[in-house]
């Protein structure tokens, strides 16, 4: 770091006698296939707690895999499917210098065996371990993404051919897969068809571009030219032998730079042609490690179980069903005063359940549809009362459900008998609990009568804890919503459908309280009422509740999980056939109701649901899936509010795209004069007393 001038290294007493001279501890951090990296402790002296935060909003990076996923999902299929490409900065922190004041302020001890041997290392540019290099350095790379979709998307005149246009794919593209590529796909009455993809966004150094045919090249050639608007590539006659380049080189030549149908994004693995996302072989090996090494324990400690909890939730996103299996492993940490965690055969069962999971990762990987906001296929509503539960689904123009269907489920007198009432304070199931239980038993009827694979399905209960249970997915409790919720981790992972629970208020909710109180009629009698009161054209169906589906239901009310179900379709019963069609119905995936960019005019709106089935629906579920009426556009990189002038801004060549011509320097930035052209730069040296 010396020789390439990032750091510089001198005696303690010739430095010891400068007002601003603070001296921190210095450490690596482990990583993997790569040597261990520096990292400071501007904790211990203060640094940290006393910097100003200048540039708070300057980092986008909580949304980028959200926003790449929306962008695959909703791309055109008909100009092929998308390609990946990933660019990384070399030495990205050390191209950012700090001012002389900051630098001694930033400045770490050198240990030697006296005080006067002692030498202190400090930091010509952003080191590792200060809490504003990260924000800082995004304000460079965030502004190289914006630059380079502002080209893209002004179709900029093509920029010169660079030499790394030809390094990047020098790695071979991967042979296309020999199925064609034909992603099942529902568009709203008004699509047309949209231009082919191309996305760049940025994760801290991390440039990350997506693409369709034609546009490869030129996507290609508008990220590189952001990336050196804003940092500088050329040689220069003060540079060290031993500077690299912007790019990473080592990235390129493994295949990084050059465009692919399945690459490692964030930390997970995309495939473009079956549109998928899964966990990478290391991760999908450290989860099953991970899982084997706890469940031969004990005890834990409770930093080692939220470390745990942590890694789980994270690995979540690309494992069916995972969302709604935490209750049990939560529980435990409920006591704050306890350190050391005693794992009972209830934790160690839910481990068993994710050690099931993650034994068949990849034959199941997530469809990227699956995670990505769109219209419901299905809605319907439910209710539950001391006697039974019951409610209705219908389809929108997304589903297939020929006409409503209706269902009701009478509890067992062992369940209605734990049900704790003033008459029966000692039971051990809440009302909550049943209204959970029904959520689940329509989930599962609809399961049976529609294909609702990779679909989203709109459910609408009046019990707030049920509803606040399935948006979180957990529960702090072991109680009977937990393994309600185990049951309910099971139905999603069978189609990876996506479940939205919509919270309404009772008096509305009339149609599902009607089918969970009108256990004194029989069944004719109550179809012949349900279709005199809520009228609908095709009129309604009851279904009946099947043996499985009951005692499944039965037995987690009652505490007793039942044998994890396997998610592979050879192993899964057929299903049952209904008046819903061929159980060889295509699976809808993707459902995206507008197109890539805003349209404004009224005439393209389109109903989701027909006028006379949106009446069935409960006021908040029909204004949840009236929103879906107008068109919405995928999630966009917002432009910075931190500050109005970058390095790039006030560069010459750049004051013609949008950025003004004279920007004031703001607090925490320094003007710089380099021949005909200025630019700013942050200093670092703003601290509260």
């Amino acid at each position: 770091m010396v020789r390439k001038k990032f750091w510089v290294v001198l005696p303690y007493r010739s430095v010891q006698h400068l007002p601003h001279l603070k001296l921190a501890p210095s450490g690596v951090v482990p990583q993997r296939e790569r040597r261990p990296r520096p990292i400071m402790d501007y904790t211990f002296t203060g640094v940290n707690q006393a910097s100003l935060p200048l540039a708070p909003d300057s980092m986008q990076i909580g949304h980028t895999l959200q926003r790449i996923l929306q962008r695959l999902a909703y791309a055109d299929p008909s100009h092929g499917p998308p390609q990946l490409l990933k660019l990384d900065l070399a030495d990205g922190y050390y191209r950012v210098h700090l001012s002389p004041e900051a630098a001694l302020e930033l400045a770490v001890v050198l240990p030697g065996p006296t005080v006067d041997t002692n030498l202190v290392g400090i930091p010509l540019s952003l080191p590792m371990g200060w809490a504003l290099s990260p924000p800082y350095f995004c304000a460079f790379t965030e502004t190289a993404a914006d630059l380079a979709n502002t080209a893209i998307a002004n179709h900029d005149a093509f920029p010169e051919p660079h030499p790394l246009l030809h390094l990047t794919q020098q790695t071979p593209i991967p042979v296309p897969k020999a199925t064609q590529f034909s992603p099942i796909a529902v568009h709203p009455p008004t699509y047309r068809g949209l231009a082919p993809l191309s996305y760049v966004d940025i994760y801290i150094d991390d440039f990350l571009a997506i693409a369709q045919h034609p546009s490869l090249l030129s996507t290609l050639a508008y990220t590189l030219q952001g990336i050196f608007r804003v940092f500088r590539d050329e040689p220069h006659a003060n540079d060290v032998a031993t500077r690299k380049h912007i790019i990473s080189h080592s990235k390129l030549l493994k295949g990084d730079g050059a465009w692919s149908t399945s690459k490692v994004f964030l930390g997970w693995q995309l495939d473009t042609h079956d549109m998928t996302i899964s966990l990478p072989a290391h991760k999908a090996t450290r989860l099953q490690q991970v899982l084997a090494d706890f469940l031969t324990k004990k005890r834990t400690s409770r930093r080692q179980w939220q470390r745990l909890l942590g890694e789980l939730r994270h690995m979540s996103t690309a494992i069916r069903g995972a969302k709604y299996l935490f209750s049990m492993l939560q529980h435990v940490l409920v006591d704050q005063r306890k350190q050391r965690i005693r794992l009972h055969p209830n934790v160690k069962a839910a481990l068993s359940d994710w050690s099931h999971m993650a034994a068949s990762l990849a034959q199941h990987p997530v469809p990227i549809a699956a995670l990505v906001p769109k219209a419901p296929s299905y809605v319907g509503a439910v209710d539950a009362s001391g006697i039974g539960c019951g409610g209705f689904w219908t389809s929108t123009n997304f589903g297939h459900l020929p006409q409503p269907i209706a269902f009701r489920w009478q509890f067992p007198t062992t369940i209605r008998n734990q049900l704790i009432s003033s008459s029966n304070p000692s039971g051990n199931l809440s009302n909550s609990d049943l209204e959970l239980a029904a959520i689940i038993a329509g989930t599962a009827m609809l399961q049976n009568h529609a294909n609702t694979s990779a679909s989203t399905l709109y459910l609408a209960s009046d019990n707030t804890p049920a509803v606040s249970w399935c948006t979180k997915g957990s529960t702090s409790s072991i109680g009977a919503n937990a393994y309600l919720l185990r049951h309910l981790a099971q139905l999603t992972r069978m189609d990876n459908c996506s479940l939205e629970i919509v919270s309404v208020p009772g008096n509305t909710n009339t149609i599902a309280d009607f089918c969970s109180r009108s256990f004194a009629l029989t069944d004719q009698a109550f179809l012949r009422a349900l279709n005199a009161r809520f009228p609908v054209t095709p009129q309604w169906q009851l279904v009946p509740i099947t043996t499985d589906i009951a005692s499944q239901l039965t037995s987690s009310l009652s505490r007793r999980p039942f044998p994890w179900a396997s998610a592979d379709p050879a192993a899964m019963p057929p299903t049952t056939p209904s008046l819903s069609g061929k159980t060889s119905v295509r699976n809808i995936i993707l459902t995206p109701p507008w197109h890539s960019t805003p349209i404004l005019s009224r005439s393209c709106k389109f109903s989701v649901i027909d006028t006379d089935k949106a009446k069935l629906l409960p006021t908040n579920l029909q204004s949840a899936v009236e929103r879906w009426v107008t068109p919405y556009a995928p999630w966009v990189r917002r432009w910075p509010s931190w500050d109005t002038s970058t390095p790039a801004s006030l560069r010459p060549e750049n004051l013609t795209s949008g950025f003004p011509a004279s920007c004031p320097p703001t607090p925490g930035w320094t003007r710089h004069q380099q021949g005909s052209s200025q630019y700013l730069s942050p200093s670092y040296n703003k601290l509260q007393p």
